[in-house]
């Protein structure tokens, strides 16, 4: 869905009068085939892991649930809420009985929002570097 961008006319004919605000369409964000609300370019994988993550820059570790995996983001449930912009360090645990090695990234948190009832928050990031 394309959302708008305001800016102020600087000319000198309305430098005494009230500023306009003028308001121009940006496209992108959204694919016109996709549900309402989609923001990602490419496709989300749901899955149930634990992931262990720790906050770049206090060192601070929580854990948490996963909820879906793409390409270029994670997004998972936890008790911790994070700053816009915020590095982490995640780690996806390997499911029991699974000889594959835990996954790990460095992702930088996109958007947070509280569940219904309190039950923690759900945590959008990008994927900057896969670690493992």
């Amino acid at each position: 869905m394309p959302f708008a961008k305001a800016y102020q006319q600087q000319n000198r004919s309305e430098s005494r009068r009230a500023p306009h605000v003028h308001l121009r369409v940006i496209n992108g964000g959204q694919r016109s085939n996709e549900a309402r609300g989609e923001m990602r370019c490419s496709r989300r994988i749901p899955m149930a892991c634990y992931v262990k993550a720790r906050a770049s820059d206090s060192g601070e570790v929580f854990y948490a649930m996963s909820k879906d995996l793409s390409v270029d983001g994670f997004a998972f449930i936890a008790q911790y809420v994070p700053r816009y912009g915020e590095l982490l360090e995640i780690q996806l645990q390997s499911p029991l009985g699974s000889n594959t090695k835990p996954f790990k990234a460095l992702v930088q948190v996109r958007r947070c929002s509280q569940l219904e009832d309190n039950k923690g928050y759900e945590i959008g990031t990008a994927i900057i570097k896969v670690r493992q």
